[in-house]
């Protein structure tokens, strides 16, 4: 039997949906009970399992207060759906006239044994117009021995007359907690072993939903003696895939690595559109996290809106991949809306840097944002052609911005900047490594990196913003460029696998080191204070011409 349907919910305390559970403990405790419910709320949070929850209630021979027994003869036949007396009908394939006046015909004959007859009507907004009409009826004048549960996730889609007749029990979607609570029932009843963080993972891509993160778990765990997270990912080639190596990557500003894993998501069969809608939702989750952690879902625990460069970056990330997400489906090439997103998000920010690997087309992109930047702001005045029965206006010259090298010297030496500080900072921004000490040990470096893809993609990519500064046949150093990258490489299992693919290739063993390189700060107070300059000329233009330098059309006669 598969997982969903042999752990799902056979008491009303084992709904994982909190609201629910106080909602049916407060009507079923009520004298009176309804002869009508709806349930609606969307796929998977368990809307039928709670109606046969309510059908057991509702006919069990020993309550204990409002829970069933689950041991006599009612409850052993609902929960092996064979019972006379409770039945489910799909709207869906069942929704004719025809259909309901059946129903209406059997709704008059007396229970088979049970108290109640219970009639659960799945996707009940499928029902036409016709059939609704039909069932309106019933519901207003039902049988003392009938009970109606309509489930539905379009509740706005019923007739009103059919929901003013309903008492509406809402389900929400499952939160991350809840569905992890649920996964711990199978991984404990079928004794699973399962890595850190796969129940996480699971719960973030369900979308909410109990149903899909059990048979997510069933796909995965099939012949294995334990899950691990990439199990989850080559599990996924067909629906999903996990979105967690190209956070990585963007938090880097790694363009190159970003757009190779757009590759092989594409490549693997998964859903591009889905794949999208799951980078929204975890842009959403950061941007809840730093004004409403309340709401915030446990999805790439540690990531924060200051990682990928602020609030209004975050802001800026999510209308993209909104965007590309809608152009997908009718995108040429599947992928390119979402690299198009991918590479204008990177790109997009004055101060954030493309790692490209290399040089001479880092520095032209460098300098063509430079000087489009200063042209937006400092555009020549050029002379304007009249006619020859126009009044002659007079033609001002071509004014080239002052020279500014000096200046930048003065301002930066003022500042306190080294010589090798910029020199630091250059190589930050080209993707140069410039590695202290052995040249030995960056090729070592490197190798400890080739070996660590394979086995786990997402520390890779954090590596990548790292260099080694030294090893002493115990500790070895590296440099890491970001404070969020260190805080993960020093946490398991990421460390652990370091060190151990570090200790096979230098052949001792390995304790990691992560240092906090200081050159990403400097380097944004250099671009600060460039800006700085570029608008004092902007600002000496417009003195002397008295006009905006962005209104150079609008020229005084």
């Amino acid at each position: 039997m598969t997982y969903y349907l042999k752990y799902r919910p056979q008491k009303i305390g084992e709904l994982n949906l909190v609201r629910v559970k106080e909602e049916l403990g407060r009507i079923l405790g009520s004298k009176d009970i309804p002869h009508a419910f709806l349930f609606t709320g969307p796929r998977g949070a368990g809307k039928t399992s709670a109606a046969r929850i309510l059908a057991k209630v509702l006919n069990c021979e020993t309550p204990n207060g409002i829970e069933p027994c689950n041991k006599c003869a009612q409850c052993v036949a609902i929960t092996n759906g064979s019972s006379l007396d409770v039945i489910e009908i799909d709207a869906a394939s069942n929704r004719g006239v025809d259909d309901i006046r059946a129903l209406r015909d059997g709704v008059r004959l007396a229970t088979a044994g049970a108290r109640k007859k219970v009639y659960i009507i799945d996707e009940a907004h499928m029902l036409t117009t016709e059939a609704s009409n039909a069932l309106l009826k019933t519901l207003e004048e039902p049988p003392a021995h009938v009970v109606f549960v309509l489930a539905t996730t379009s509740a706005g889609k019923l007739l009103d007359t059919i929901r003013s007749r309903c008492t509406t029990v809402t389900f929400f979607k499952a939160g991350t907690v809840e569905i992890i609570e649920s996964l711990k029932r199978v991984v404990g009843g079928e004794k699973l072993e399962v890595e850190d963080g796969v129940l996480e993972e699971i719960s973030r891509l369900v979308d909410g939903s109990f149903r899909e993160a059990h048979k997510l778990l069933e796909q995965v765990s099939l012949g294995k003696e334990k899950v691990t997270l990439e199990d989850i990912r080559r599990g996924l080639s067909t629906q999903n895939s996990s979105i967690e190596p190209l956070v990585s990557a963007l938090v880097s500003l790694d363009i190159k690595g970003a757009l190779v894993e757009i590759d092989r998501v594409s490549r693997s069969g998964a859903d591009l559109k889905q794949y999208t809608t799951s980078i929204v939702s975890v842009l959403r989750e950061i941007l809840l996290a730093k004004f409403v952690p309340a709401l915030q879902g446990v999805s790439l625990q540690g990531y924060e809106a200051r990682d990928l460069g602020g609030v209004e970056r975050v802001r800026e990330g999510i209308e993209l991949f909104s965007v590309a997400a809608n152009q997908i489906p009718t995108s040429v090439i599947s992928q390119l809306p979402l690299e198009l997103a991918v590479v204008k998000w990177v790109g997009g920010g004055s101060a954030q840097t493309i790692r490209s690997g290399s040089n001479s087309s880092s520095d032209e992109a460098s300098g063509n944002t430079s000087r489009e930047r200063r042209g937006a702001r400092t555009a020549d005045f050029v002379p304007l052609e009249v006619d020859s029965d126009t009044k002659p206006v007079h033609k001002l010259p071509v004014v080239a911005p002052p020279e500014r090298k000096e200046k930048e010297k003065l301002s930066l030496s003022e500042s306190g900047f080294l010589e090798d500080d910029l020199k630091k900072v250059d190589s930050l921004s080209t993707g140069e490594i410039v590695v202290g000490g052995d040249n030995g040990l960056e090729e070592k470096w490197k190798l400890v990196m080739r070996e660590v893809k394979p086995k786990n993609h997402s520390i890779e990519a954090l590596l990548r913003a790292t260099r080694p500064r030294s090893y002493d046949g115990k500790i070895l150093t590296i440099e890491v460029f970001y404070k969020f990258h260190k805080e993960r490489i020093e946490k398991d299992p990421y460390r652990s696998l370091v060190e151990e693919i570090a200790t096979q290739i230098l052949g001792a063993p390995v304790r990691l080191d992560c240092l906090l390189s200081e050159s990403q700060q400097k380097a944004r107070d250099i671009v600060n204070l460039t800006e700085t300059v570029e608008d004092d000329i902007v600002r000496a233009a417009e003195d002397i011409f008295g006009v905006g330098v962005d209104q150079t059309n609008k020229l005084p006669n």
